[in-house]
């Protein structure tokens, strides 16, 4: 616990954004962890304390197997669609309610959902922006200790309020051949692939989940791009709405096939300066005042590479597809794009809002956790990336409606944009 509390006070990039005293949220969090009687709790305190600095590169990345909760979800999915969450899924075959599928969730235990998800779900949630915390949190809604059960009212697609008792056992009773309801859709696709193309007539679509393994992402990359530009076709898509990142080299590949210029510019970024000397003056002295406040900087601008002469640019249109799950190198590609010279569009919603070169602390028990080091810089403009993701060109936002006619509002947008060109 003093080994986090002292790393965040040093290197912590965003401590410039925290709004609360560290140290008493230390010394509130120590008297807790001391009275922890297991590794369950011991970990649950650690975790709690590192979602307060709501940043999605600064959490408990692995627990021990002795610090795991026994938790479940029901065999129900959901999920947020504008500002309301929805059943948007259930397990087959089950005892399920079919009934419930596409309601409204209106009240959960009692109280509206939004005070439910506030103070019982948000606040174990890892994330940068507001926008990412709830998307997570419709995810994650029902969820809870294993085989305990969950309840509340939900407004049916017939106007209908019904109650809702569901136990959480989703993963405990899954067997290898059950299926979930799923919409029904025309363009469908393998969701193990890393990177897919697919067609709409003569414009390609290409899927990026990952950008990792670096080797492999890039190669992989290369085919595609050969096959597409053998094609010639009308446009390109290449949708990153479900990019969790990966390398930063993966990005900077891929940008190389978007611009015919010798040279790409990266991101600049920021990092922690710590100085003793500055500390000890900064008490009195005006110029070191960052260091006693633990807010010097030092800033490094943005770095010109040179393109790989291998790599042909593609000729055609592009529309680039982006979304809340954009996510971390994902996003160190969109910022560049985002400010590069004559870019391709972006198409669909704000990005998650995190990334940054975290620095990996090894914990007890075999438990990691991870704290964000850099903050990045618009390339161009220089201005921070931090509380807020990278916004689209067009904003797209699926209904809840879509979801279930099984419609793709964002994706389609892309292609009138490229059949108009």
């Amino acid at each position: 616990m003093s080994l986090l509390w002292s790393e965040i006070k040093y290197n912590f990039v965003h401590i410039d954004q925290v709004n609360f005293d560290i140290d008493s949220l230390y010394r509130a969090t120590m008297r807790r962890v001391l009275k922890t009687e297991n590794d369950q709790d011991f970990y649950k305190e650690i975790d709690r304390f590192l979602v307060k600095f709501k940043d999605g590169h600064t959490e408990l990345v692995i627990r021990p197997e002795s610090g795991e909760e026994n938790t479940d979800y029901p065999r129900y999915g959901t999920a947020l669609f504008g500002d309301k969450f929805y059943f948007t899924s259930y397990r087959l075959h089950s005892d399920t309610d079919s009934l419930l599928l596409g309601a409204e969730i209106v009240e959960i235990e009692g109280i509206p959902t939004t005070e439910y998800v506030e103070k019982y779900v948000l606040p174990d949630i890892t994330g940068s922006t507001p926008t990412y915390n709830l998307k997570v949190a419709g995810a994650l809604l029902l969820n809870g200790k294993v085989h305990t059960r969950i309840k509340g009212k939900a407004l049916t697609r017939a106007g209908k309020i019904v109650n809702f008792d569901v136990i959480r056992d989703g993963e405990s009773t899954r067997t290898p051949d059950e299926q979930w309801w799923e919409p029904k859709s025309e363009r469908k696709r393998n969701w193990r692939d890393k990177i897919a193309l697919n067609w709409e007539n003569d414009i390609a679509i290409v899927s990026i989940d990952k950008f990792w393994p670096e080797e492999e992402m890039c190669h992989k990359i290369d085919s595609i791009m050969q096959i597409v530009r053998k094609e010639n076709p009308a446009g390109l898509v290449i949708d990153l709405r479900n990019n969790g990142g990966g390398s930063t080299n993966v990005a900077q590949h891929l940008q190389m096939y978007l611009t015919d210029a010798d040279s790409l510019r990266t991101f600049g970024w920021q990092t922690r300066k710590n100085l003793g000397y500055g500390r000890a003056q900064g008490n009195y002295r005006e110029e070191y005042e960052d260091y006693f406040e633990y807010t010097a900087y030092e800033t490094y601008p943005p770095e010109i590479y040179v393109r790989d002469k291998a790599i042909e640019p593609i000729a055609c249109p592009v529309v680039i597809l982006m979304g809340t799950y954009s996510f971390s190198a994902c996003e160190d590609f969109l910022v560049c794009i985002s400010e590069m010279p004559g870019h391709p569009l972006l198409i669909g919603e704000e990005t998650a809002g995190s990334t940054g070169a975290p620095l990996v602390i090894y914990l007890p028990h075999g438990a990691v956790a991870r704290i964000c080091t850099l903050r990045e810089l618009y390339p161009y403009s220089l201005k921070p990336f931090v509380g807020k993701g990278v916004t689209p060109d067009i904003e797209v936002k699926p209904t809840i409606d879509d979801y279930l006619d099984g419609k793709d509002p964002v994706l389609s947008k892309a292609l009138e944009v490229l059949n108009d060109h």
